[in-house]
């Protein structure tokens, strides 16, 4: 399978209080999305922070690029995303996804209960009247050579997707480790896991790691495992 891999950099947010713990002082974080062009497809993974929520504008003072603009460069409108996966609801990785009108929208329902039944994060971002969710449990291959993962422990329902193409094995492990040293050395669970879902977590970074993909990239982390002079 003929495929092309790019990251989008959706701009950053401040760290603060529970969400800046010890190990990752930063005070600012980036953002990226990924997109995925397939023969078939445009898929798009994650779609970043949101408009017009006070809290987070105040709290996490995000500074935003549009999904809009990271597109142009391709050749791309929000029109054209066929598919757009959200590795998990947290504020920064679905605060577009009304911008994909045509997009049918993957989400583990283990994730989507979270965020229906607590204060998880703006409802509104994902569950709007017009969203085109389909709720899947586990792993599906939503086209061929796209397999999403699910990988829980940041949240009960994140999920990662990994791009098998004719050169390489791709894998986008999103917020399933925050860093790529964090990923390398097997997790940080007790900093960065759900509350009760330690092990989780840490079991499914092992199992990512198992799949010794070419590349691996993730959602906060500039670093790519396995590319040019990155991390082995």
């Amino acid at each position: 399978m003929q495929a092309s891999v790019r990251r989008l950099n959706l701009g950053s947010v401040k760290l603060q209080g529970r969400y800046n713990p010890p190990s990752y002082q930063q005070s600012r974080v980036d953002v990226f999305a990924y997109l995925v062009i397939t023969e078939l497809q445009v898929i798009l993974i994650d779609s970043g922070v949101g408009s017009n929520n006070a809290y987070i504008d105040h709290t996490f003072e995000p500074q935003k690029s549009t999904v809009q603009q990271q597109l142009t460069p391709f050749n791309l409108r929000p029109r054209d995303v066929t598919m757009l996966v959200n590795s998990h609801l947290h504020f920064d990785h679905c605060g577009n996804n009304v911008s994909f009108a045509n997009a049918e929208i993957y989400i583990q329902e283990k994730e989507l209960e979270i965020a229906r039944t607590t204060k998880y994060t703006p409802r509104g971002w994902f569950d709007y009247p017009e969203a085109r969710i389909t709720s899947i449990s586990g792993d599906i291959e939503i086209t061929p050579g796209v397999r999403l993962l699910s990988t829980p422990g940041h949240t009960p329902g994140h999920q990662s997707v990994l791009v098998e193409t004719d050169q390489s094995r791709i894998l986008i492990a999103a917020q399933a480790a925050f860093t790529a040293q964090e990923y390398q050395r097997g997790g940080d669970p007790a900093e960065q896991a759900h509350e009760g879902f330690e092990d989780q977590y840490q079991a499914s970074i092992s199992r990512l790691k198992s799949l010794t993909a070419d590349e691996v990239y993730f959602s906060h982390d500039v670093e790519i495992i396995g590319h040019n002079n990155a991390s082995p």
